[in-house]
């Protein structure tokens, strides 16, 4: 396995969505952004970043979460396996009216600054155990 490309896989489980409410949370104005470590699991995978997509229907009709839905993706592609951590989960949560209408550079700037921001939050809750 090539250790330098982590492996990004779609988070298909319920009970995978619901455990990212212990994780981390941050704000972006375009999207929310869910993340945790999977290090203490039994099934953990260290090469692994594993991603999730939700839009609820206050996004709007179905072309508009789709369409939000869409970019997300293209967001997660683009940006995750560069900027996330191996061996985490991360969930993006389409927010009415802007996820779907926002500029591309300035989602991408967000996501970026969010997982930064996301890790740095790891980091303080580590030391202060």
């Amino acid at each position: 396995m090539n250790s330098s490309k982590p492996l990004l896989v779609k988070i298909t489980k319920k009970s995978d969505y619901l455990k990212m409410k212990t994780g981390l949370k941050f704000v972006t104005p375009g999207f929310i952004i869910q993340g945790r470590s999977r290090k203490k699991e039994c099934n953990f995978d260290p090469y692994q970043i594993r991603y999730g997509l939700t839009c609820s229907k206050r996004v709007g009709n179905a072309v508009k979460r789709n369409r939000a839905k869409r970019r997300l993706r293209a967001l997660v592609k683009n940006i995750i396996p560069i900027e996330g951590l191996k061996g985490w989960d991360y969930v993006l949560i389409g927010k009415e009216k802007t996820t779907e209408k926002m500029s591309f550079k300035i989602l991408e700037k967000n996501l970026k600054d969010a997982l930064s921001k996301l890790h740095k939050m790891e980091l303080k809750k580590i030391e202060k155990n």
